[in-house]
């Protein structure tokens, strides 16, 4: 329900101001959304954190909203159940300059300490929202494998 309104925000933007709607503006959006059911009618029917992140103009950008509506800006972060030990290890790793694959290696890392060494080419996907291109994919499975396998190695050498 909430990927549909932002989608639906979107989309407004795009008929009223001719131009794609930026990374805050989606994500205040969101949160006017969820913070309407809050204040109205004393209830949060959403439950969840969302993470939105993007580009515009050539800027990074990395938001959260929480269950109330409340909206939080990022360089990094986590949500979910092992969120204390992703941001534990992000802020002693993440660096403002961070090249991509190094920031595909920290998030895999990541996901490495949090699943206690689960994680394969069937259970992870990386997305990436390219400032080049104006675009977000997933990477193919071909391209994310060597990732996981130097992650998995990094993984099994400090467990030795």
């Amino acid at each position: 329900m909430l990927i549909d309104r932002g989608r639906i925000e979107s989309q407004i933007n795009k008929v009223v101001y001719d131009e794609p709607i930026d990374v805050e503006t989606l994500a205040k959006k969101i949160c006017d959304y969820k913070q309407a059911f809050t204040q109205y009618g004393g209830l949060r029917p959403f439950g969840t954190a969302l993470l939105i992140g993007g580009v515009y103009n050539g800027d990074k950008f990395l938001f959260e909203t929480d269950p109330s509506g409340a909206l939080l800006e990022y360089k990094a972060t986590a949500i979910g159940s092992g969120r204390s030990i992703v941001t534990e290890l992000l802020e002693q790793q993440y660096k403002e300059d961070i090249k991509l694959k190094d920031a595909i290696l920290l998030g895999l890392e990541a996901l490495y300490k949090v699943t206690e060494g689960k994680i394969g080419i069937t259970t992870v996907d990386v997305g990436l929202a390219e400032s080049e291109t104006k675009r977000f994919r997933i990477l193919e499975a071909k391209e994310l494998e060597p990732y996981i396998k130097k992650v998995q190695e990094k993984g099994k050498k400090a467990e030795e």
